[in-house]
């Protein structure tokens, strides 16, 4: 299992290295907008429904819209996206609960706009910068979470949502985090404020956190044990990128409130 996870985050981290470096911020986002495309079916499916059915591809529809079309927040889409989403079990004559549309709903909602924030990262000034140390400090929590975890085991963060995780890998994950970002600003930023860099790493490690909380709340409620299997020994696309969709709107909203005048 570790060395499947191993090869499937090299594999991934070998895509976004590439697109990165090479690309244009265009390029980071169509490839953010695949793998969105790729959580919202895997989401729906956690729904019991095909991720060829209408809900889903209504799903991917305002995925598109939140990560393509700026306006997307104003009253009158908003509204038009929850009419639209009412008239689900009506159109399909009650062969989806209203319960299967409004989750489909706040789940394309959520991936979209994570989706919208990894590629706003990248347009940023700097944005290269900003998208390698959001990235790095996810990464960094989940890998010190895992084996901090399983090495000092201990009390469990919360057993109800995810049996496995606990708090010394919670606070190994803030840790982790918080040297990376530390090392990011040492390298990146000359005359960087250590102290700053650090709690931006530990706020955006404890958010995606959360993150992964949510989406494991999400596979408990609908009985099934990872999102998909599309990446052997992470699960599914959801699986990998849960903390992101997370970290990635609060650490976009840290930097545009100030927090590159931390560093």
């Amino acid at each position: 299992m570790l060395i499947q996870r191993f090869w499937s985050a090299l594999l991934a981290g070998l895509v976004v290295l590439f697109v990165i470096v090479l690309g244009d911020p265009i390029a980071w986002r169509v490839v953010v907008f695949v793998a969105c495309i790729i959580c919202a079916g895997e989401f729906v499916s956690m729904l019991g429904l095909s991720w060829r059915h209408p809900l889903a591809w209504w799903a991917y529809l305002i995925v598109a819209e939140v990560q393509w079309a700026p306006h997307w927040r104003i009253s009158l889409v908003m509204e038009i996206m929850v009419a639209v989403t009412l008239l689900f079990p009506v159109a399909l004559r009650n062969r989806i609960t209203l319960q299967h549309s409004a989750a489909a709903l706040v789940g394309a909602l959520y991936i979209g706009y994570g989706g919208q924030a990894l590629g706003a990262l990248r347009a940023l000034p700097d944005g290269r910068v900003w998208l390698w140390l959001v990235l790095i400090l996810v990464w960094v929590t989940d890998t010190a979470a895992y084996f901090g975890g399983k090495w000092l085991k201990g009390s469990k963060l919360w057993p109800d949502i995810s049996p496995k995780k606990t708090v010394s890998g919670s606070i190994c994950g803030l840790v982790g985090a918080a040297a990376a970002a530390v090392v990011v600003g040492f390298i990146a930023v000359p005359g960087f404020h250590a102290a700053s860099c650090a709690l931006f790493g530990a706020m955006v490690s404890a958010v995606s956190q959360l993150g992964d909380l949510v989406e494991s709340a999400y596979k408990r409620s609908a009985g099934v044990k990872d999102s998909g299997r599309l990446l052997p020994g992470h699960g599914g696309m959801l699986d990998r990128v849960d903390g992101l969709l997370f970290a990635a709107p609060f650490a976009l909203f840290l930097i545009l409130s100030g927090a590159s005048t931390w560093f």
